[in-house]
């Protein structure tokens, strides 16, 4: 099987496009592509997959090839009576060459440009995306019959019925209750057990609810957890809480704040902030969260000098490693990175240690380079999800107070 992916196929798949061996596209698509990447009337992460795909195309033509669009194609346009179009130009570029090689399937990300497609007699597809809504869990409401045939074959023969992800939680309910718990791993089902987490800074973390039990069983088992969800869901809180306890036991030498001081959406800036790199810190959003975490600046302050306690903006990341260092880097509003800031940042993580991601790209993106399709924490869990040391939780509940739960509907 042979594809030819259209322009919007392109625009989607992207990076993924590096998983294919060989693929066909129309020269239409690159004119489309280079004109949708400067164009006044497009969103900005539109333009940016364009300039994406431009620039995965011009480092990997190896591994496709571009079919030139021939004036004598316009005939088959008034043939099959079909407007001159971008998408009628490369449909009948992908019937021409299905003279030659019977195998191509036509993948396109457009409903209508398919449904043409599929009336001219072309094999056609939609493209693979990966689902965006992923959890890091499935819930599974039993019945009886159902319940005793998990305990009895599936669980005891390490069946992975529900297609799992390594590192993705089953959340049993029977009776409308959560009874059992487990995590898909490269050697099948653990169960999922009650997770400790104590310091003197944040005292007994005790999970509320059975999502926050298998983020903090997220947090113990792999190396890297990305924690996502609304405000006031507990993220910060676990995140800070189960790092402390490491650095107390010392199982950990120090704990490194990876910070992107992005203005709130839609919020007036402040401009220019005295003092050094770290006072400036302490007087944006990441000093607020860890004076709200740990009690005041004071104690903050304490941690820095004792350098157990290491802010580091984004802007400064490049050449920074954590390898020796035995520490636990703290990624703050992951959402607020673009893939290549992120990949940056990952990029930093040695071997000794672990990295937490915290952010709800869903809700909380304050500027548009950042969104969509361009977000990095996104592109993680796309690129890391069903790896043995990557974990993923969406917590659920807001329990911050009444008020900022009901201000999610607003």
């Amino acid at each position: 099987m042979t594809k030819f992916f259209d322009t919007n196929a392109l625009l989607e798949l992207r990076e993924d496009l590096l998983k294919e061996d060989f693929f066909l596209i129309s020269n239409i698509s690159l004119f489309e592509l280079e004109h949708i990447k400067t164009s006044g009337t497009k969103d900005e992460e539109t333009k940016w997959a364009a300039r994406k795909v431009l620039h995965i195309l011009a480092e990997n033509s190896n591994k496709y090839q571009s079919i030139i669009y021939s004036l004598d194609l316009d005939k088959e346009i008034e043939k099959y009576n079909l407007p001159k179009t971008p998408d009628s130009q490369i449909i009948v570029t992908v019937i021409d060459a299905c003279k030659a090689n019977k195998d191509i399937v036509f993948i396109t990300a457009d409903l209508a440009c398919k449904q043409i497609a599929d009336s001219l007699g072309l094999k056609t597809q939609y493209p693979k995306i990966i689902d965006d809504d992923y959890n890091g869990f499935i819930e599974v409401e039993f019945e009886d019959q159902q319940l005793a045939n998990f305990y009895n074959d599936i669980l005891v023969n390490n069946i992975n019925y529900y297609n799992l992800f390594i590192n993705q939680y089953l959340i049993i309910k029977f009776n409308n209750e959560i009874i059992d718990k487990y995590c898909w791993t490269e050697e099948g089902y653990r169960k999922i057990n009650f997770q400790k987490v104590e310091s003197i800074h944040f005292g007994k973390i005790t999970s509320k609810d059975v999502y926050q039990q298998i983020a903090l069983d997220s947090l113990k088992n792999n190396q890297i957890t990305m924690l996502k969800g609304p405000a006031g869901t507990g993220k910060s809180y676990l995140a800070f809480g189960y790092m402390f306890d490491l650095l107390e036991h010392d199982k950990i030498d120090k704990i490194i704040v990876f910070c992107n001081t992005v203005a709130t959406k839609g919020s007036a800036r402040l401009g220019f902030y005295p003092g050094t790199r770290t006072e400036k810190l302490l007087d944006s959003q990441i000093g607020n969260l860890l004076e709200s975490k740990l009690g005041d600046r004071v104690e903050v302050e304490k941690l820095i000098d004792e350098h157990q306690l290491i802010l580091l903006p984004l802007s400064d990341i490049r050449g920074f490693d954590t390898t020796g260092m035995n520490a636990a880097v703290y990624i703050s509003e992951a959402q607020n990175l673009d893939i290549e800031l992120m990949r940056l940042a990952l990029q930093r993580i040695g071997e000794d240690s672990l990295c937490i991601l915290d952010g709800d790209f869903s809700h909380q993106v304050d500027m548009s380079i950042y969104a969509g399709s361009n977000n990095g924490m996104r592109r993680v869990s796309e690129v890391f999800r069903g790896q043995p040391y990557y974990g993923e939780v969406t917590l659920q509940t807001i329990y911050r107070s009444k008020i900022a739960l009901q201000a999610e509907l607003m």
